[in-house]
Parts: structure tokens; C-alpha cells; sequence
């Protein structure tokens, strides 16, 4: 990989506030807070964050999607978000317009994802960021698992947001089998990110993380069908996992 390994400037420089650590997660007030995912130890930073205004509004247009089961693509919930594009910290304004349905353009959300990208972008050092919007009515992933890229960002604007687990939960040797009760034994260590909460996750390719990525999956659906919409960032160096 080649982002993550640029110099970048200090902590400092970024007004940075310092986040309340526990451990590998620091969970943050502030969006610069988000900056201490790049310390060696920390492999989740949570801006603990309202939803921002307006966008809960525009979301409830997402209704139940007819029929859906518990596996069901984003492409099932037709007429929604589903929106997957390489962009820049410049274009990313002009990209989404161009690629959404005109009823979504210049809204609270996507001005939202707008600034997450340059966010993104400046705690990465990269130039280009792979975008995903996508309208979630199933399971997504429901096994627990590490991603293999450097840093994703994760935040739910609609419905349920992602499950993580704490280090020293995680039976390791277990994880790609499929079986998340092997994964986990105490279902009572489960955390979950909040709505509109904005997560930087490090996964295992990020230099020196080898072993060490956050372990999380896609919560339940939603038995009434409701979809998720999850945005979803990732530094263009590394394919979608």
C-alpha cells in the first residue's frame, strides 16, 4: 500500500483534541479527534456524533423494501441509494450530484458525506477515495471478520450501525469460518456504533496492523424490511472486501 506511508504533518496541526482512549479504540467529540487512528495502538476512532440535521428527513423516503429477505443485495431496494464511485476531495460535490437521483442532490446527506470525504482524504494522505452509499435491506456481512485494507471509514446514516468487537474478544484463529459463535464466546462484549457516529476502522493492511484489524460485521436487518444506508470510504490504493 502507499497512502498510509507518506509523511504527514503532526497530531497537533490538526487541532487535534484528544480523544478519551480505551485501549486500542478512541472514541472522539470532536471530527479531528478522528486523527488518533494513526497512532500505532488505536485501531478504531468513533466520532460520537448526533446525526446531523435534515438527514433524518430525508431518509424516512427510504420505506420497507417489499418482499426482501434476510440476504437481500443493496440492488433489491430499487429507486434508493445505491452508489459506488472512485472520487477526489475536489470533485466529490460534482460526482455525487452526477450520480445520484435529483432528489438526493444538494440535500443534508450528501453535503454530509462531502465533508466526511475531505476528512477521510486529510486523515489518509490520499488523493483519490473509493466511495460506497448503498441502501442495505439484508444482512450485509454477518459474520464477524477483519477487513484487509489500510483504514475504512463507516458511518450509518439510517437504521442500525455496525458491530465491533473489543480485542480481547476475539478468538482470532476462528475468524473466515463463518461461525461467529467461535469468534465470540460472551455475546455481552458486542459494541455497536450509533447512528450517525463516524468510524474510522484500521484494518490489516495497514502498515504494522498485521494480525490486529478490528473485528466487525453488519448488524441484523431490520425485520420490517427497512434498509440500512451505510456509507462506506475507502483509500483508492485498495480493491472493495
Amino acid at each position: 500500500m502507499h497512502c498510509p506511508t507518506a509523511p504527514l504533518a503532526p497530531l497537533s496541526s490538526h487541532g487535534f483534541t484528544g480523544p478519551e482512549d480505551r485501549g486500542h479504540v478512541a472514541l472522539c467529540g470532536t471530527a479531528a479527534g478522528l486523527f488518533a487512528i494513526r497512532r500505532p495502538g488505536v485501531t478504531l476512532a468513533v466520532w460520537r456524533r448526533r446525526l446531523p440535521a435534515g438527514i433524518a428527513g430525508e431518509c424516512a423516503r427510504l420505506g420497507p423494501v417489499p418482499d426482501a429477505g434476510p440476504d437481500a443485495a443493496p440492488e433489491a431496494a430499487a429507486g434508493r441509494p445505491s452508489v459506488r464511485l472512485v472520487t477526489t476531495p475536489d470533485g466529490v460535490a460534482a460526482d455525487l450530484a452526477a450520480a445520484l437521483p435529483s432528489g438526493w442532490a444538494g440535500g443534508p446527506l450528501i453535503r454530509d458525506a462531502v465533508r466526511l470525504v475531505r476528512l477521510y482524504a486529510d486523515i489518509v494522505g490520499c488523493p483519490a477515495v473509493q466511495l460506497r452509499l448503498d441502501s442495505v435491506a439484508g444482512n450485509g456481512c454477518r459474520f464477524f471478520h477483519a477487513d484487509h485494507v489500510g483504514l475504512r471509514l463507516l458511518c450509518t446514516y439510517r437504521g442500525a450501525g455496525t458491530h465491533w468487537l473489543p480485542d480481547d474478544a476475539v478468538a482470532r484463529s476462528a475468524l473466515g469460518r463463518g461461525d461467529n459463535d467461535a469468534v465470540l464466546s460472551d455475546p455481552r462484549r458486542i459494541r455497536k456504533l450509533g447512528t450517525g457516529h463516524v468510524g474510522l476502522l484500521k484494518g490489516e493492511d495497514w502498515p504494522g496492523n498485521r494480525g490486529r484489524g478490528l473485528v466487525h460485521r453488519s448488524p441484523p436487518a431490520d425485520p420490517s424490511g427497512a434498509p440500512r444506508l451505510l456509507l462506506c470510504l475507502d483509500h483508492h490504493d485498495h480493491p472493495e472486501d
